[in-house]
């Protein structure tokens, strides 16, 4: 009807519009938080702590004086890593919200226990190749004046250095090698009283591997050649010696003597030098590996912060 009111939408508004309300917009993504200098430095420092401490209980003397000691705090380190960061990589998954960033609690978690391993098993190697020799060496006696002619190896056997008396030499002719692998060298160590013997009784030896073709008397091995050398260091190693021991056997019955009870020497002129030796190699080892990790370390950083800002995780 004329004047009525309209029958045409309002103004502003076009057919259809009051069935199709306006839709929403989306809402803007929310953008991580870039990772702060604080959680890398953290991420860097926890794994170098873990290294160094195992690594340093590992390497010495805690591990001599009580192994078990060692391995309960070692492996008390490897719970705190599993039990501490690995709950923490879980909880956080399964949170899932902004204010937590778990790719930098697995980085953690796994590095951590990348440095667990290699100072458990190169603090092992160190300690092994130098420490304990040294310790082992350090417990036991010095003897000086020694003469093979006037002792026996009972008299000795908390010997783990000795100077022999003036006049001591090898005994290169009566020398013999026994080969498992490694040729395995031994030469009596002799002076004028058992040259004078009628039946000479040799209990000291001088020892070396891979240093005698094993079916001549032909022993060169360590200092034999220096005509200063009249001392000894003591063989420490527990493998070896029963190979030694072959050797000795051999010789007794291809010479017609006797070794009732061998002491095993390294032949040398300063043995203090040689102990010496085998604790600054520990350390030395020691701060390789201190200083290999912490490098290691670095360049898993490095490497992890790269492939998290390109994959924008």
């Amino acid at each position: 009807m004329y004047g009525g009111p309209s029958m045409l939408p309002a103004q502003g508004y076009g057919y259809g519009a009051a069935m199709y309300p306006e839709m929403s917009k989306p809402a803007p993504m929310m953008r991580r938080r870039p990772t702060s200098p604080v959680t890398i430095a953290i991420c860097f420092f926890i794994p170098f702590v873990v290294f160094t401490a195992v690594y340093s209980m590992q390497s010495f003397s805690l591990h001599y004086d009580s192994p078990s000691t060692c391995k309960a705090l070692c492996f008390a380190i490897l719970a705190v890593v599993i039990g501490v960061f690995g709950t923490s990589v879980i909880a956080t998954f399964r949170r899932r919200d902004d204010s937590s960033d778990p790719k930098w609690y697995v980085f953690l978690f796994v590095t951590s226990l990348i440095a667990w391993v290699f100072a458990f098993v190169f603090g092992q190697r160190n300690f092994v190749s130098n420490i304990s020799p040294y310790m082992d060496i350090m417990n036991l006696n010095v003897y000086s004046g020694v003469d093979p002619g006037k002792y026996n190896g009972q008299q000795l056997m908390d010997a783990g250095r000795m100077v022999f008396a003036p006049g001591t030499h090898l005994e290169l002719p009566l020398s013999m090698g026994f080969k498992n692998l490694d040729t395995y060298c031994v030469s009596p160590i002799s002076s004028p009283l058992l040259e004078n013997s009628t039946t000479p009784t040799y209990d000291f030896w001088a020892v070396g591997l891979n240093c005698c073709s094993g079916h001549l008397p032909d022993f060169h091995c360590g200092e034999f050649n220096n005509l200063n050398a009249r001392s000894g260091l003591r063989l420490m190693r527990d493998d070896q010696r029963a190979y030694f021991r072959l050797a000795v056997e051999q010789a007794e019955a291809a010479y017609n003597i006797r070794a009732p009870h061998p002491i095993f020497l390294y032949w040398m002129q300063d043995p203090n030098v040689e102990v010496n030796a085998y604790q600054q190699d520990g350390y030395k080892f020691w701060l390789m590996g201190v200083g290999f990790f912490g490098g290691f370390q670095l360049l898993l950083q490095f490497i992890a912060v790269i492939v998290f800002w390109k994959s924008g995780i």
